[in-house]
C-alpha cells in the first residue's frame, strides 16, 4: 500500500480524478530466489503521482524513475511478519513469526516506474531492478479484471473483503459472514463513529471444498486436508490456532479490485484461528472476529502490540532517541514530554500502577510492545493489549489522523467533501446582479457534526457545526465583477483532544463566480411595447 504522507494544512477539493492505466505487480522474494514477479496485470487506477524527491536509503520499497528521482515507497512493514495473536489471559497469548518468503504488491502508473530498490531489511545493498523486466518476467499476465467487486471506490477507505474454503453453492454463507464482521466491526470505537469513511468491498472465489487444511501434526485423528482456492491451512509452525492463506494468491486474486486498501481474508472453517501480518485472515468461529479487530488496529492504524511477551529481536524504537515509536508506545517517562501527556489527568502517577484504580484512566503503563520493562502502554488494558477490549483514547485518535493521512481511490486523501458533488459544477458560473445563486456540496459525515463555514471574497459569512450531508449558501451578488465563493470543513473530532484538533486538516471548494449586470429579459426586445 502506498505510505505518503499528509502535510496538515487546507486541502483544496478540485473534483473527480482521471483512471490512469496502471501496473499492478506482485513480487515475491526469498534469500534463495531473490526476487521474483508472480503475477502482472494492467489495471484502471485513478492514481497519479506528481510529487518526487531524491532517493535515499529506505527501509521500504523504493519506485525510481529514470534518473533516479523517487516516484513513491511502499512499506514492507507487516510483510515482514506473521502474528499468531489469540485471547488469553489478562493480555493476548501472541508470538511473532519472521518471514522467509516476503508477498508485497506494486501499483503504479504504466511507464513512470523505471527501477524498484528493495527495503535495506531485505537488501542491505538497495539493489535496482529493471521494472520493465520484471513486468515482462512476470510467471503469469493478466489483461483485465474478471470480477470487479461491489462497493463505492470514490474517497472512502476500500476494505477489501475475500474468503476461502467456500464452495460455489455457499456463496450466501459468505456474504452473511461478511454482513457479520461488518456490523461486528461497529460495535467498536472508532469504527462505529467513522463507518461512513469505509467502503466493504466483498470479492466471493469459490473452492472445490470447504474449511481449511488441518495438518496431523496438530490435529492428530482429525487431520484433513481440503482442496480450497487460496490454501488455507491451520497449524502453520505447529501452532494449532495459527489459520493462514497464500499471500500470492490473494494479491493476485485482488487484482479484480486493485483499489483496494486493506483485504482480510474469512476462511469458511468453525475451528478457532487465525493471523495477521499483511492482511488479517481468520476463521468464521464466533470468537475469531476479535483476531481481525485487533489485526485491522495493526495494518491500517500502524499501532504497536502493547502486550510484553518477548520477541526477540524486533526492531527497537524510542521517543527519545529514535526511530519514534508507534503512536500507543513510548519509551519516555517525563510527563511533559509523554506524547499523549494532553490525556494524563494531574492526579495520575506517572508511570501509573497496574492496580483497578487506574484501570479506565489513561496513564503510563509499564510492559508494552514485547518488553516487560521500558516500553509504556497509555491504559492498563485496551485491545491492543487485549482482544476484545475497547481500543483506548490514544488509539482511537491514532485512527482518525491515519483516516486523513493514507491517500485512497481518488489518489488524494480522503476528502470530508464528496468529489463530484458540488453544485454548480461549473466551478466559473455565471448570474446577474441581485439574482440569487445557490451553491452546494455533500459532506462525508461522521456520526458527530462537522465544522462547516461558507466565505465569499475572504470573508466568513456562516459557521456552524452541522450534521447534514448536503451544505448549501445562498449568495445575492450586489456588483458587478468576480466573486469568490468557498466552503471550508474540518473535523474537529470527538475522539481528538482539542489541543490536536487544528492537526487535522481542513477542505475546501470553491467557485469563482462571474456576475454581470442585470438584465430583465421579460422586457427586452422591446417586449413592453403593445404594437
Amino acid at each position: 500500500m502506498y505510505k505518503l504522507f499528509l502535510l496538515v494544512g487546507c486541502l483544496i477539493v478540485t473534483g473527480r480524478a482521471t483512471a490512469f492505466k496502471a501496473d499492478y505487480l506482485v513480487l515475491s522474494w526469498t534469500a534463495q530466489s531473490g526476487l521474483v514477479a508472480e503475477y502482472h496485470a494492467v489495471v484502471d487506477l485513478p492514481i497519479d503521482f506528481k510529487n518526487k524527491a531524491s532517493a535515499v536509503p529506505s527501509d521500504n520499497v523504493q519506485l525510481l524513475a529514470s534518473d533516479g528521482i523517487l516516484i513513491d515507497e511502499v512499506s514492507l512493514k507487516n510483510q515482514l511478519i506473521t502474528r499468531a495473536e489469540y485471547h488469553g489471559h489478562e493480555q493476548l497469548d501472541g508470538q511473532l513469526l519472521l518471514n522467509e518468503e516476503i508477498v508485497f504488491v506494486v501499483r503504479a502508473p504504466r511507464g513512470m516506474v523505471k527501477q524498484l530498490s528493495l527495503p535495506i531489511s531485505v537488501d542491505k545493498n538497495q539493489t535496482r531492478f529493471d521494472f520493465s523486466n520484471l513486468v515482462r518476467n512476470a510467471r503469469y499476465k493478466a489483461v483485465l479484471p474478471t470480477q470487479p467487486a461491489a462497493g463505492n471506490p470514490d474517497n472512502r477507505v476500500n476494505l477489501l473483503v475475500m474468503g476461502d474454503g467456500y464452495t460455489a453453492n455457499q456463496e450466501n454463507d459468505f456474504n452473511a459472514d461478511v454482513d457479520s464482521i461488518i456490523a461486528y466491526m461497529q460495535t467498536f470505537e472508532p469504527y462505529q463513529s467513522y463507518s461512513e469513511f469505509i467502503s466493504f468491498d466483498r470479492q466471493f472465489t469459490a473452492s472445490n471444498q470447504p474449511g481449511a487444511d488441518k495438518p496431523a501434526a496438530c490435529f492428530g485423528n482429525d487431520a484433513v486436508t481440503v482442496d480450497t482456492a487460496f490454501d488455507a491451512s491451520y497449524c502453520i509452525a505447529s501452532i494449532r490456532r495459527l489459520l493462514t492463506v497464500n499471500s500470492s494468491k490473494i494479491y493476485t486474486a485482488a487484482a479484480a479490485s486493485p483499489d483496494w486498501n486493506e483485504i482480510i481474508v474469512i476462511v469458511n472453517d468453525t475451528e478457532y484461528g487465525g493471523s495477521g501480518g499483511s492482511f488479517s485472515t481468520f476463521s468464521t468461529h464466533a470468537s475469531a472476529n476479535d483476531i481481525f479487530i485487533h489485526e485491522y488496529g495493526h495494518s491500517f492504524t500502524d499501532l504497536a502490540d502493547e502486550y510484553d511477551s518477548a520477541y526477540p529481536g524486533f526492531p527497537a524504537c524510542s521517543d527519545i532517541n529514535g526511530p519514534s515509536c508507534e503512536a500507543n508506545v513510548t519509551d519516555e517517562t517525563n510527563r511533559n514530554n509523554i506524547k499523549w501527556s494532553h490525556l494524563i489527568e494531574p492526579s495520575t502517577p506517572v508511570p501509573t500502577p497496574e492496580t483497578s484504580q487506574y484501570n479506565t484512566v489513561i496513564g503510563l503503563f509499564e510492559g508494552a510492545r514485547y518488553q516487560e520493562l521500558g516500553r509504556y502502554r497509555p491504559k492498563n488494558f485496551c485491545n491492543m493489549r487485549s482482544l476484545s477490549y475497547d481500543f483506548c483514547a490514544v488509539c482511537q485518535a491514532a485512527y482518525v489522523f491515519k483516516l486523513y493521512q493514507v491517500p485512497y481511490a481518488q489518489g488524494s486523501p480522503l476528502s470530508l467533501l464528496e468529489p463530484g458533488t458540488a453544485s454548480p459544477a461549473d466551478t466559473t458560473p455565471t448570474t446577474m446582479v441581485a439574482v440569487p445563486m445557490t451553491f452546494s456540496v455533500d459532506t462525508l459525515q461522521p456520526s458527530h457534526h462537522l465544522d462547516v463555514s461558507w466565505w465569499v471574497n475572504g470573508v466568513q459569512q456562516t459557521s456552524n457545526s452541522d450534521g447534514q450531508i448536503s451544505q448549501s449558501f445562498v449568495f445575492q451578488p450586489n456588483q458587478v465583477g468576480q466573486q469568490n465563493i468557498k466552503i471550508k470543513v474540518q473535523d474537529h473530532s470527538p475522539m481528538v483532544h482539542s489541543s490536536r484538533q487544528a492537526e487535522l486538516p481542513e477542505f475546501e471548494f470553491q467557485w469563482q463566480l462571474n456576475v454581470v449586470p442585470f438584465n430583465d429579459l421579460i422586457f427586452a426586445d422591446d417586449f413592453e411595447q403593445l404594437p
